[in-house]
């Protein structure tokens, strides 16, 4: 059966999910599709979350990054995921070479067992900045004339990277159950900003990304239709 191309392009809107078409020309529709994202990790059984102390490589004078990174994820988990992050002071981690440390199911398994986590989350994180100061070509209007004109001048300028290693641990047997890594960048001007809120908007960066892991989503594309 042959449907009409207004049909079946409603049929396949309903069908998908989508969004109405926000755009049509010559039997061609742009539709908007929300596609399900499953999490990462398989949450079956998992209910209560340690986020503990992370190894840190490099941090700014005045920036406590263990401290504020343990404080962001579990305030973003609180926020996103409908599991119970464990208020506790971040137990210290063993001195031992990173994927020794990994490999070392046995503390993972005594750090959950005794704080009653299901899962534990441990990481790498480092936080630098560096000087982009240079020359950069600006439009500016004129106060004489009135008119856009192009000029070069010097700008200072201030670049900060922030980059996260992510380990989440089995609570039960000890063993690494997914890893991932994180980068965000940002460039302000002038210098002497603060660093803390920077440090902030960087994990902004990829905090939905982060909460992926554990909890699904959906997410949003564009796709097209033929309607003939």
């Amino acid at each position: 059966m042959r449907f009409p191309g207004r049909l079946l392009v409603c049929a396949v809107l309903v069908a998908a999910g989508c969004a109405w078409p926000a755009r049509a020309s010559a039997g061609v529709v742009r539709v908007t599709i929300s596609a399900p994202m499953p999490a990462r990790i398989d949450m079956s059984g998992i209910r209560k979350i340690l986020v503990t102390r992370f190894l840190v490589d490099q941090e700014l004078p005045g920036v406590d990054l263990n401290k504020e990174t343990v404080a962001l994820m579990r305030r973003g988990m609180r926020k996103k995921a409908r599991l119970d992050i464990l208020d506790v002071e971040p137990p210290p981690l063993p001195e031992q070479p990173l994927r020794e440390l990994l490999a070392n199911s046995g503390f993972w398994r005594r750090l959950a067992e005794t704080h009653g986590a299901d899962m534990v989350i441990s990481g790498k994180a480092t936080f630098e900045s560096q000087d982009r100061s240079g020359f950069a070509t600006q439009d500016e209007i004129s106060p004489v004339t009135g008119q856009r004109v192009r000029r070069t001048r010097f700008v200072d300028r201030e670049g900060f990277s922030l980059g996260l290693t992510l380990f989440f641990m089995d609570g039960a047997t000890g063993r690494l159950l997914y890893e991932d890594q994180f980068t965000g960048e940002n460039t302000v001007a002038g210098h002497g900003t603060d660093r803390l809120s920077v440090l902030y908007t960087l994990f902004e960066q990829f905090e939905d990304d982060i909460h992926g892991i554990v909890v699904p989503r959906s997410k949003s594309a564009q796709r097209f239709i033929f309607t003939d």
